[in-house]
């Protein structure tokens, strides 16, 4: 089993050693030489994290490929990439941070180096009550996360795509995607950007017209990984280890194979077991099919992401791609998937 510790165990103690984990058949010279350096992946602690990082474990996909690593979750949004950028941490393997083209912008010694979950696991959630399409949201209260946040610039590029005027819409603060759904509930707010994980909720909020963000935003790359320069200079197999591992777990997790592991694993990670919110995760993914086993990203990808946060004002140029994204350690592993 991968180890898991919590953030001021892991910053008190950052050279702790994962438990070494041993390989199997797979690739065996190529795995023997990637338990030699561990690596210390970061995350978020949300539900979805942690099904995954359950899943993982249940499925013996780092001993497959023999990657030697240290799981770590840090909460806040900018709490994974503070790890990395500080050298307290190797990659992020899952995140949906939005400032990280930014954050490398101004200094940062980070990569993004594939990607998580590429379609956009996000729509626009109303009462039924007026607001039926997204022109309709102009004069309402639209409930999203902090200004600049990842909930409020997918809500702004949204419109953009769809030529409407983000101005004529007042965005509130509510928190996180659940709390902005409550909100809605509540009455709050008029419409709110939340997870599809709502989608089977029972209390009368509807997806509006051009609401759905994977259909809307088709190019968006929704999380995208990132680790540091030093991981992909110093620890480059057991970075393609780590991200074979991962492509395996994606592909798995698409599968009809993967149902009752997948309930499991969510029965482990959550606390108070929430069947439909379980459910309408399982629906997404067996549908949308919204992962990859080949993590790795085009120039394409990376271009829309600049060009998305520079109309957005949090990037002011645009950069070449090998300044912000190396898939080197990606497209190794793809390979090693075949």
């Amino acid at each position: 089993m991968t180890q898991t510790f919590n953030r001021r165990r892991f910053l008190r103690s950052t050279s702790l050693l994962g438990l070494g984990l041993v390989a199997g058949g797979l690739a065996a010279p190529y795995v023997a030489r990637a338990t030699s350096t561990q690596l210390r992946i970061v995350s978020n602690p949300g539900l979805e994290n942690a099904t995954l990082n359950v899943l993982m474990d249940q499925q013996g996909y780092f001993k497959r490929f023999g990657a030697d690593t240290l799981i770590v979750q840090i909460p806040g949004a900018t709490g994974p990439f503070d790890a990395i950028a500080s050298g307290a941490a190797d990659v992020c393997m899952v995140s949906g941070y939005n400032m990280v083209l930014s954050r490398i912008e101004q200094g940062a010694k980070v990569k993004i180096v594939g990607a998580g979950m590429k379609k956009c696991a996000l729509t626009v959630f109303a009462k039924p009550d007026g607001i039926q399409s997204l022109a309709d949201l102009k004069g309402k209260t639209v409930a999203v996360g902090p200004a600049q946040g990842l909930l409020h610039t997918l809500m702004r590029q949204l419109m953009k795509e769809k030529s409407i005027d983000a101005s004529q819409v007042k965005f509130v603060d509510k928190g996180s995607n659940d709390q902005c759904y409550e909100a809605v509930v509540k009455g709050e707010a008029d419409a709110c950007c939340s997870s599809i994980s709502h989608l089977n909720d029972k209390d009368g909020l509807v997806v509006i017209s051009e609401g759905n963000m994977w259909q809307a935003l088709p190019k968006l790359i929704f999380q995208t990984a990132y680790a540091s320069d030093s991981a992909l200079r110093d620890k480059h197999e057991g970075m393609v280890a780590v991200m074979a591992a991962y492509g395996a777990l994606y592909d798995y997790l698409m599968s009809p194979a993967a149902h009752d592991a997948f309930f499991e694993a969510r029965k482990h990670a959550q606390k108070k077991f929430d069947e439909a919110s379980a459910q309408a995760i399982w629906n997404f993914n067996q549908v949308q099919q919204p992962y990859s086993k080949d993590l790795t990203l085009t120039d394409e990808d990376i271009g829309y992401e600049q060009d998305m946060f520079i109309h957005l004002g949090s990037l002011t140029r645009k950069q070449p791609i090998a300044a912000v994204a190396d898939m080197s350690a990606a497209k190794a592993a793809a390979k090693l998937l075949g």
